[in-house]
C-alpha cells in the first residue's frame, strides 16, 4: 500500500489522529512548541534512519522500528541520516482510553505514580502489524473504520501495559505536570537556543518567575538544574556530531555552545566515561 496523506484528527469527535506517511525533519521553533502533549505518541518508521532526542537521551530509529513517547515527554528529530526516515505516525488521546471500562486509569499511572512506556520496540511484528492494519483502515475508509481503530488501539495498549511497562523515577508527577506550562518556554529555549550562553536569570525571565521559583519547580519537572539540563542537552548533540561528522572537536564544542574545548572534554569525559577523541577512534 502507497499511503495517502490523511488526517483523521481534525475530527474533534474521534480522539485518534493517524497520519499515514511523515518524513523526518529537524523541528523548527513552531513545532517545538507543540512538541509537549498529554498523548501517547508512536511512530512506526519504515524507511530510512533518524536519531531522535527524547528528554535528554538520544534514540536512532530505522526501518522497522517503534516509537513510543509518553506523555508530557520533550522530543525532537536532531538527525535525519543519509536516508530521511520515514514514519506512520499515530497519536492517541488519554481521554480515549479513560471512556473504556476496565482499563488502568492511565493518567494516575503514567503521571501520578511514575510509570513510562518503554521508548524503542524494535522487531516486534505485532505492533507493526497493528499499526499497518490502523493505516490501512484510515485510508481505506470502509463501513466502521473507526470502530476497527478504537479495536486496534485497545490491542495495542494492551501489548504496552504486558510488555512495556516500567517504573521511571524520571517521569512526571502530577504535581510536575502542573509546572510544565511554567517552563515550557525556558525548555524550548534550550532546544533552540542552546548553542547560545543562556543563563538561569534568562531562563527565569522567559518564563516570568522569580530566580528562585524557577529553579525549584524546573527541577521538580525535569528532576535536573537548569544548567544540568542544558549541558546534558548540548552533550547528546555533540555525541551525534563526534560520532557523524568529520567536524574537529573543537569545532563540535563551539557549535554546541560549550564555553571551551577542554570543558567540553572534561564534560564528556564525565558524562560517558571516555574521552571525545576515544569516543570517536573506536566507534
Amino acid at each position: 500500500m502507497s499511503p495517502k496523506e490523511t488526517d483523521l484528527f481534525h475530527d474533534a469527535e474521534f480522539p485518534i489522529e493517524i497520519i499515514p506517511e511523515r518524513v523526518s525533519f529537524i523541528d523548527t521553533m513552531e513545532v517545538a512548541r507543540r512538541a509537549l502533549h498529554e498523548a501517547i505518541e508512536i511512530k512506526c518508521f519504515y524507511e530510512g534512519t533518524s536519531t531522535l532526542l527524547i528528554g535528554t537521551e538520544t534514540v536512532t530509529a530505522t526501518a522497522g522500528d517503534v516509537i513510543v513517547i509518553n506523555p508530557y515527554e520533550f522530543h525532537t528529530t536532531v538527525d535525519l541520516g543519509a536516508e530521511k526516515g520515514k514514519y506512520h505516525l499515530i497519536m492517541v488521546s488519554l481521554d480515549f482510553f479513560a471512556e473504556l471500562p476496565d482499563l488502568p486509569d492511565l493518567r494516575k499511572l503514567l503521571l501520578g505514580k511514575g510509570y513510562a512506556f518503554s521508548t524503542l520496540w524494535r522487531d516486534h511484528s505485532r505492533i507493526r502489524n497493528i499499526i499497518q492494519t490502523a493505516v490501512t483502515e484510515t485510508v481505506e475508509q470502509q463501513n466502521e473504520y473507526r470502530l476497527a481503530i478504537r479495536g486496534l488501539m485497545m490491542e495495542l495498549l494492551a501489548i504496552l501495559l504486558r510488555e512495556g511497562l516500567q517504573k521511571n523515577d524520571s517521569s512526571p508527577r502530577e504535581h510536575a505536570v502542573r509546572y510544565y506550562g511554567v517552563v515550557e518556554p525556558a525548555l524550548r529555549y534550550i532546544r533552540d537556543g542552546y548553542t547560545e550562553q543562556i543563563s538561569v536569570e534568562a531562563l527565569a525571565a522567559l518564563c516570568n518567575v522569580s530566580k528562585y521559583h524557577f529553579c525549584r519547580i524546573f527541577k521538580s519537572v525535569t528532576g535536573s538544574t537548569a544548567i544540568q539540563y542544558l549541558n546534558e542537552y548540548r552533550l547528546q548533540i555533540a555525541h551525534i556530531l563526534l560520532l557523524n561528522t568529520k567536524e574537529s572537536i573543537a569545532q563540535i564544542a563551539q557549535k554546541c555552545g560549550f564555553e571551551s574545548e577542554n570543558y567540553f572534554c572534561r564534560y564528556y569525559k564525565r558524562q560517558f566515561g571516555i574521552s571525545p577523541g576515544k569516543a570517536r577512534n573506536i566507534q
